[in-house]
Formats: C-alpha cells, sequence, structure tokens
C-alpha cells in the first residue's frame, strides 16, 4: 500500500533537527562554563542554534522525502 502525504517523514526531520540543536546546545554550555559569554556572543549562539535546527530539519525531509 502506498503512502500519501509524507507527514511522517516531516516528524522525523522536526525530530531529528531538534536532536542537533539539542547538541550543539549542550556542547555551547560546556563552552560557556569555561569562559563567560558576552550578550553579543549569546545572540550569536541563539542565531546558530536556530540555523542549525532548519539547516538539519529542511536537509533531513528533503533526504526522506519520497521521490515521484
Amino acid at each position: 500500500m502506498a503512502r500519501k502525504g509524507g507527514e511522517l517523514e516531516a516528524f522525523i526531520a522536526f525530530l531529528g533537527g531538534l536532536l542537533a540543536a539539542g547538541l550543539v546546545a549542550l556542547a555551547m554550555a560546556g563552552v560557556g562554563l569555561a569562559a563567560r559569554p558576552t550578550p553579543a556572543v549569546k545572540t550569536a549562539a541563539l542565531v546558530t542554534l536556530g540555523a542549525v535546527w532548519l539547516t538539519v530539519t529542511t536537509t533531513v525531509y528533503l533526504r526522506l522525502k519520497p521521490r515521484s
């Protein structure tokens, strides 16, 4: 039975992006313990986390999406 839609692929991609962003956040937290970040560095970290989540989510979804 062929499946249509892509909801499962989208959900898996969302979780993959969330996992990647979480791992990057943990690494950033470790670096933040060693050196006190400035407000500019904190802002850059948030932008980086958003970019990582969006990039990984899009990449995983496009790789999982069935090609017709």
